[in-house]
């Protein structure tokens, strides 16, 4: 269990929309932050120590590691990339993080998978946790290859880790999938501080999503984590009706993963 009151908490990827939203949902009670980001983070308060660095700099990594009670690892590359720095960020720069951590004795990883780590199960089919990865895409492969890393460092080193299976992220809600995959900056705060306060989650997995009418995943591992989410999508559903998004029709995507689980691929060479 992490001590807001005197544990210090690292959070990469600080500078990012998720990392804004934990910063400001956490630091009244947290009051030791350590932030990284590749880029300077915004307006620090007393008790949030900065560091520019790049998730690839191994060797600021171990420096930062120091004295951390915990890790809320964020840092990655999304959306639009290029395999190189997907490999460099999510997968090299992901290992370097765990690796550091272990190394210096942090006991507790939270860590923002993805639910395109399960993004190629059929959307009729309501997919827990319990169930193995399907990943829809590379950038879900890595995120899930990160959840069977922090198994690892489980069973072989003891230390505790909770992945967040995160679905849309956005301050509102963006289009019908994200009626269902929707994660406020509201809940995400609250679902962080659950995973670092519990007393022992061993190796958890949970879906990161916001209290959604629509939610087709099931027993998400809210309940024994403590995670109470506060926001629900279907109350901007007029919001995105008025936007001229079809809100009631049928679903829009076959998978979990929506449009990453059809994105075209490379051509492969004959």
């Amino acid at each position: 269990m992490v001590n807001p009151a005197t544990d210090r908490v690292l959070i990469t990827g600080a500078a990012g929309a998720i990392g804004t939203a934990l910063r400001n949902g956490l630091r009244s009670d947290y009051r030791r932050l350590r932030l990284t980001d590749v880029r300077p983070v915004a307006n620090p308060t007393p008790n949030e120590e900065c560091i520019v660095a790049d998730i690839s700099d191994r060797a600021a990594i171990e420096r930062m590691m120091d004295g951390a009670a915990a890790v809320v690892h964020l840092a990655g590359v999304g959306g639009d990339y290029t395999l190189e720095d997907l490999w460099r960020v999510n997968a090299r720069g992901m290992f370097d993080v765990f690796e550091a951590a272990r190394l210096a004795g942090v006991q507790r990883i939270v860590f923002a998978s993805s639910n395109h780590a399960f993004g190629c199960y059929p959307i009729d089919e309501r997919v827990s946790p319990a169930l193995p990865p399907r990943p829809d895409s590379l950038y879900g492969t890595f995120k899930a290859w990160g959840e069977t890393m922090l198994r690892c460092y489980f069973d072989r080193h003891g230390i505790r880790s909770v992945s967040l299976r995160i679905g849309t992220y956005r301050p509102l809600p963006i289009d019908q999938r994200s009626l269902a995959t929707w994660l406020s900056p509201g809940d995400v705060a609250r679902l962080v501080d659950a995973a670092l306060r519990h007393a022992d989650p061993g190796c958890l997995v949970v879906n990161g999503y916001s209290a959604n009418t629509r939610i087709k995943t099931q027993d998400p591992n809210w309940e024994f984590l403590g995670y109470r989410p506060q926001d629900n999508a279907e109350t901007h559903v007029e919001m995105l009706r008025g936007m001229g998004v079809d809100v009631d029709g049928p679903w829009e995507w076959p998978e979990h993963g929506g449009s990453h689980a059809r994105a075209p691929e490379r051509v492969a060479r004959r």
